[in-house]
C-alpha cells in the first residue's frame, strides 16, 4: 500500500507539474529523465518517511514535557483565537524558526555535513525537493514546529502547515520560469530558491527562508535579482550519485577532492 501511494504522488505531481516545467521552463531543453531521476526518485520514496520519524523522535520528548506543565497566558490566547488567525501567526513563527535553522545548516559543518545532500543537486525541477537527507530535513522541521508546540497552537494547525510547507517546498523546486510578480517579496517562487540553490559566489548562502522572502531582507541574506537566472547548480565537493551514497556520505571520513565547478544548466535562461 505504502508503495501504491508513492507511486500514485509521483504520477499526480508529474501530470500537474510536468506540463507547467514543459511551457514555463526556467532553463530550456533540461530532459524529464535528467541525469539523476533514478536517485531522485528514490529520495521522493524513501525520505519522507524516514523524516517523519526523525521528526517525531525529536519532537515527542518535547510534546510530553509540554503536557506535564501548566497552561501558560500565551498559551491560553492562542488557544482562543479562530483557526484562520492561529494558521497566520504558526506560519509566520514557523517560518522564522524554520529560516534560522535552515541557515545553520550552511553555518555549522556537522549541519552541513547532512544539508550538502541536497545541494548537490545539479538540476531543478520539482522532483529535486525530495533530494535530501533525511536527518538534514527532520532537524529543520522539528525547529520550525518546535515553538508551535510550546505557544500551544492546535494540531490542526500543525498539521494544515507542514502540508502547506511540503507542497510550497516541491512547488518552489520546479523548472519553472516565475519570480511572482508583485509578490516576489511574499510569497516564495521558483526564481527565489533556484537562487539559494545557485553556485554563483553572490548567491552562495543567501535566500534562506521558504514560504516568505521578506524574512531574508529583514536577516540581511536576500538574493534576488529581478531579470537573471542561475547559471549552475551544484556544490563544490562531488557526493556519490546513488542514495545509499549520499545517505552515508555525511558520515565518511573526509577525503581531499578536486574542486569542480558546478554543473552548467541545460540550456539559455529564459528568466
Amino acid at each position: 500500500m505504502f508503495v501504491v501511494r508513492i507511486l500514485a504522488g509521483l504520477v499526480l505531481l508529474g501530470f500537474v507539474l510536468g506540463p507547467i516545467e514543459k511551457r514555463w521552463p526556467a532553463v530550456r531543453g533540461q530532459k524529464l529523465f535528467r541525469t539523476g531521476w533514478a536517485t531522485d526518485v528514490l529520495h521522493f520514496g524513501l525520505n519522507p518517511v524516514l523524516v517523519q520519524v526523525g521528526v517525531v523522535v525529536a519532537v515527542i520528548p518535547a510534546y510530553v514535557f509540554a503536557q506535564t506543565q501548566p497552561l501558560t497566558w500565551w498559551q491560553s490566547v492562542v488557544a482562543s483565537q479562530p483557526d484562520v488567525l492561529q494558521f497566520v501567526e504558526a506560519v509566520l513563527v514557523a517560518e522564522i524558526a524554520g529560516y534560522w535553522a535552515h541557515r545553520s545548516t550552511h553555518a555549522v559543518p556537522a549541519l552541513w555535513r547532512l544539508h550538502r545532500v541536497h545541494h548537490a543537486s545539479e538540476r531543478m525541477d520539482w522532483l529535486a525537493a525530495g533530494h535530501l537527507h533525511p536527518l538534514d530535513s527532520a532537524f529543520v522541521r522539528a525547529c520550525a514546529v518546535m515553538p508551535l508546540l510550546f505557544l500551544g497552537f492546535n494540531a490542526g494547525t500543525f498539521g494544515a502547515y507542514l502540508v502547506l510547507a511540503q507542497f510550497h517546498a516541491i512547488a518552489q523546486h520546479a523548472n519553472v520560469r516565475t519570480d511572482f510578480g508583485p509578490c516576489r517579496w511574499v510569497v516564495g517562487s521558483p526564481a527565489w530558491h533556484h537562487w539559494h540553490h545557485s553556485s554563483d559566489a553572490a548567491a552562495r548562502d543567501t535566500n534562506f527562508s521558504g514560504m516568505l522572502p521578506f524574512l531574508d531582507v529583514v536577516f540581511g541574506t536576500a538574493h534576488f535579482p529581478k531579470d537573471r537566472w542561475p547559471t549552475a547548480y551544484g556544490i563544490d565537493t562531488p557526493l556519490p550519485r546513488h542514495w545509499p551514497g549520499q545517505m552515508a556520505s555525511p558520515f565518511r571520513r573526509a577525503t581531499p577532492v578536486a574542486t569542480r565547478t558546478a554543473v552548467p544548466t541545460a540550456g539559455a535562461p529564459t528568466c
